[in-house]
């Protein structure tokens, strides 16, 4: 019984999550861009790629 439960709210959630796909998709766009033009216009954004690439390799080297 619980696995149905189970089953059942993983399809709606998974119905909801693309009936909207296409919302999410346009905001997540629309704030990347806002995110970059605003990075372009202040000084300093190799340093912060730099950064933000260290943390990514971090992380991404601890898996492994």
């Amino acid at each position: 019984m619980w696995t149905l439960i189970a089953l059942a709210v993983l399809a709606m959630t998974l119905v909801a999550i693309l009936t909207s796909l296409r919302e999410v998709t346009q905001d997540t766009i629309g704030a990347i861009s806002v995110a970059a033009t605003r990075a372009r216009q202040r000084s300093g954004l190799h340093g912060r790629l730099a950064f933000a690439a260290l943390w990514l390799l971090i992380f991404g080297l601890s898996y492994f």
